[in-house]
């Protein structure tokens, strides 16, 4: 592979060595720019795993916290029948 390299190196003219101006600049700068990438992927993924586990452990604890027992408010809710229609028996 070097030699083909080296043969296409060979190839250029004298005279057209400006049109290779900033070659190397532009590989570089695409070699940064996938390395950035790269890292971001990986925080990307990390955050995703970090809030799976927070999930996780949230859900976990929730079923084995206590489950709270009945309220005194239950009486304002619409299954207590408490309804001014509800002795009409009308329903909506």
């Amino acid at each position: 592979m070097t030699d083909e390299i080296d043969r296409l190196i060979g190839q250029v003219a004298p005279g057209d060595v400006a049109g290779l101006e900033g070659v190397e600049e532009g590989v570089w700068a695409r070699i940064s720019d996938r390395g950035a990438r790269a890292r971001l992927g990986q925080v990307r993924l990390a955050a995703i795993a970090f809030a799976l586990v927070i999930g996780i452990a949230n859900g976990g604890l929730m079923l084995v916290a206590p489950q709270p027992g009945p309220s005194e408010l239950r009486v304002f809710t619409v299954s207590a029948g408490l309804s001014p229609f509800a002795g009409l028996e009308v329903r909506g």
